[in-house]
């Protein structure tokens, strides 16, 4: 027998069963989930939450596609980042600070104040990559940004308008385009796909 947990959604409690995602839980409750909703696997930082647990005092954010409900968890929706990224096209010759701080001004901005950070959902040092952008250091800022899903939190939060997640997605292109690297273990996998390496295991997924 199943055992169920309730959780506090739109102002209203919900029973849901345990051991299942948040995102599972809103199918649950027969909510289709249309926006707020993409790759199902934390890399696209669609669905981004707010959550607090019954020990929790204050709130935190989080990806419903990685989190499990609790009981008596309460959790809320955050709406999908607005801002528009710089499409530009990059050359081997483009890898320095003019070129990223001309596309994003308002990165000058930042006072320090760490909200970006605090509210990253990856855990990611926000603050500090800003300040690395600042003083031109685009390897730091590309590193600092590795793990970023683009869910546009720390730009929410922002006071000064500063888009860290675009300034960091930008970095990174910029390092790639000045230090492109070797290709070979990509080449690699999809080799192994294409032979049938995978095959079997696939189809057992698939079958479960």
């Amino acid at each position: 027998m199943s055992h169920s947990v309730t959780i506090e959604f739109d102002g209203s409690s919900h029973s849901v069963p345990e051991g299942i995602t948040v995102i599972q839980a809103m199918w649950h409750l027969g909510r289709p989930m249309i926006h707020g909703v993409g790759c199902l696997g934390g890399v696209c930082g669609a669905c981004t939450i707010t959550m607090r647990s019954s020990s929790q005092t204050e709130s935190q954010t989080a990806l419903a596609c990685q989190t499990m409900v609790e009981d008596s968890m309460a959790l809320t929706f955050l709406p999908p980042d607005a801002s528009k990224k710089v499409m530009t096209p990059l050359s081997a010759d483009v890898a320095d600070e003019k070129k990223m701080i001309h596309f994003y001004p308002e990165t000058r901005r930042c006072v320090a104040c760490q909200a970006c950070t605090t509210i990253c959902p990856q855990g990611i040092d926000v603050m500090e990559g800003v300040r690395a952008a600042i003083n031109g250091e685009i390897s730091a800022v590309a590193e600092k940004f590795t793990s970023c899903v683009m869910c546009g939190l720390c730009s929410m939060v922002c006071d000064a308008r500063i888009r860290p997640h675009r300034v960091g997605i930008y970095a990174r292109r910029l390092s790639v385009a000045a230090h492109p690297g070797s290709a070979d273990q990509l080449f690699t996998r999809i080799d192994e796909i294409n032979t049938g390496k995978y095959t079997e295991e696939w189809e057992r997924v698939m079958s479960s």
